[in-house]
């Protein structure tokens, strides 16, 4: 296990239920980790089931919708498929960091 995963696990909780549309490296930023120590924790979250990864094909997208990022706008990231991936708390994750949902 990872040193400090419940307390990382609570602030990626906490991140994740403010809906602000952070970017990962924003998201690693917040932590203090490096983005690569920070892609690390999160597949291990994945794995253990904490964390749910949803990819979503964005083709089509206008880039209007209440908080859509800019990169599924066709206009500002050009044509072909573009695929987003999001990340949510699962209810595992939250009993685990002691929420209760």
């Amino acid at each position: 296990m990872v040193i400090g995963y419940r307390f990382f696990l609570r602030r990626l909780a906490t991140m994740m239920d403010s809906k602000e549309n952070l970017t990962v490296r924003t998201i690693a930023d917040r932590l203090s980790l490096r983005h690569d120590e920070f892609r690390d924790l999160l597949s291990i979250m994945i794995t253990k089931g904490d964390i749910e990864c949803i990819t979503e094909n964005m083709t089509g997208c206008s880039g209007s919708c209440p908080g859509c990022s800019k990169t599924c706008n066709p206009r500002t990231s050009g044509p072909g498929n573009l695929t987003v991936r999001s990340y949510r708390l699962t209810d595992k994750g939250r009993r685990s960091c002691g929420e209760t949902g």
